[in-house]
């Protein structure tokens, strides 16, 4: 698909936003480039009264001892803690018996990320809405699991302060009307401008800039395969 420079940079019309998304699908090839360890589970694009695109990431979680036991009583007593102990004890030595049980225990908690990218009609740049969803695990799916195990650390205090990216903030999907979150695209012309720094940005590169700004921030990472040569780099 031939790539233009955009009409209003850092600003996107529809018909850029479609053109843009629809690069971005050419480019993984059919999602066989994006689909790498780290990378994404699956990506489509989705075009009805409105273009979106749809990126799928399964994180592998390590659940904090605390938090896994966030639901249980604290206060035992010794007898209660003798009994706690000998049905663990019993738990492994049916394990021991049950190779099947033995893989269910070892399974690590996945964190899917169901990511959406619209276009903002308001503020006209791209947005990025996503919902949490776990596996093998009975795990939160508020905002204090966002930041724990989405934000990485050193995305963590600008966010929370609304910095050059835009805080996370909470409200409902655009096209499904389910609750989501999303990184609020009020820093997202200036952080733009910025990055690009007078180079000519297309519809070809100006997904890649923008993932490698915000989508970082939500543990949405480009793939190397993706990175574009013919444009400024989206890291």
């Amino acid at each position: 698909m031939a790539c233009t420079v955009l009409s209003a940079f850092p600003y996107l019309t529809p018909d850029e936003f479609d053109c843009a998304c629809r690069a971005l699908v050419d480019r993984a090839g059919s999602c066989t480039a994006a689909q790498t360890d780290g990378g994404w589970s699956t990506l489509r694009l989705v075009s009805q009264n409105t273009t979106s695109l749809k990126i799928t990431r399964c994180l592998e979680v390590q659940i904090p001892a605390l938090d896994a036991d966030l639901h249980e009583p604290h206060t035992h007593t010794q007898a209660q803690a003798q009994t706690q102990a000998r049905g663990q004890a019993q738990a492994l030595e049916d394990e021991d018996e049950d190779p099947e049980a033995l893989v269910r225990s070892n399974l690590k908690p996945i964190l899917q990320i169901d990511y959406d990218i619209v276009l903002s009609p308001t503020y006209q740049v791209p947005v990025l809405y996503f919902m949490l969803r776990w596996h093998n695990h009975q795990g939160r799916v508020g905002l204090d699991a966002v930041y724990q195990y989405v934000v990485p650390e050193q995305y963590r205090k600008q966010l929370q302060s609304v910095g050059v990216m835009g805080g996370i903030s909470f409200g409902y999907h655009p096209e499904s009307g389910s609750p989501a979150f999303f990184v609020h695209p009020c820093n997202t012309v200036d952080a733009m401008a910025r990055i690009a720094d007078g180079q000519s940005v297309t519809t070809g590169t100006y997904l890649l800039i923008w993932l490698g700004l915000v989508g970082l921030s939500v543990n949405l990472h480009v793939p190397h395969e993706l990175v574009a040569p013919d444009g400024p780099s989206p890291s």
